[in-house]
């Protein structure tokens, strides 16, 4: 594999692929957002059916294709509510770390194994854009697509749409994420990350399920800053551990160099 290309997942794993442009993408729903009474209705009635999710965990395997360029590898995820989460990026086989990400009480830590370095920072959300290459990226959206369960939404905020099969689009602008969830599990089908104008789609993609309420896979794209596409297959999904502190509280080795 590129030695280039492995030294910056630690960092990207997306936006380090490849450089160009990207054609633009739109968020079009078919039919017009509910009137606010209506969708605060429908959005009262998805929260009551989200199944309470308060930590999980889960591996997830990996293929990104973005150019000429393909790279596979896992991720091994853990969160906890309220703002805890840990990501480690490992090799296809062997358990050796490439790079880890641990954000917890309000602040989050990136490590690069490759390039021996760290970065610290407060909050997480940009430090998870960062880490995982994907804009829009921020901790309830990552609980959201590997459980399949979606975040709690504010009904007085969030714009609904209608699809078909009693399926429900949920817009919510302060994030700018759209999930469409299935009207009959209450589970996210698909999901939009959207420019600051809610026009512009950034990232998309698809969740799929088995037999299982969690999903077995999911196919991404991310149009913005580069077009990069990747499918995950997700594993040992295990929805309410319990997670102890000393899982997010990662000391950075010896002889590695802060970033600034």
């Amino acid at each position: 594999m590129n030695a280039r290309l492995m030294a910056c997942l630690g960092s990207a794993a997306f936006a380090a692929l490849v450089t160009g442009c990207s054609a633009a993408h739109v968020f079009a729903p078919d039919a017009p957002p509910l009137s606010r009474a209506a969708s605060e209705e429908l959005c009262e009635q998805a929260n009551a059916a989200r199944p309470s999710v308060t930590s999980f965990r889960s591996m997830a395997e990996s293929t990104i294709t973005a150019g000429r360029d393909t790279v596979s590898f896992r991720y091994a995820i853990v969160a906890r509510e309220p703002d805890s989460m840990r990501i480690d990026l490992l090799p296809n086989e062997g358990a050796f770390t490439l790079g880890m990400l641990t954000i917890h009480g309000g602040e989050s830590q990136s490590v690069n194994v490759q390039e021996k370095t760290f970065k610290r920072s407060r909050g997480g959300s940009t430090a998870l854009q960062e880490f995982l290459g994907m804009p829009g990226a921020s901790q309830e959206v990552i609980q959201a697509l590997v459980t399949g369960v979606p975040p709690l939404f504010d009904c007085r905020r969030v714009k609904l749409y209608e699809e078909g099969r009693r399926d429900v689009t949920v817009l919510d602008p302060a994030v700018r994420v759209a999930y469409t969830i299935d009207g009959d599990s209450a589970r996210v089908k698909r999901f939009s990350m959207l420019a600051p104008d809610d026009e512009a789609i950034l990232a998309e993609g698809a969740l799929y399920y088995s037999r299982s309420d969690s999903p077995a896979s999911m196919s991404l794209a991310v149009h913005e800053p580069h077009e990069a596409n990747g499918v995950f297959l997700f594993k040992k999904i295990t929805l309410n551990p319990v997670i102890d502190d000393v899982v997010f509280e990662v000391p950075v080795p010896a002889g590695y160099e802060e970033e600034e």
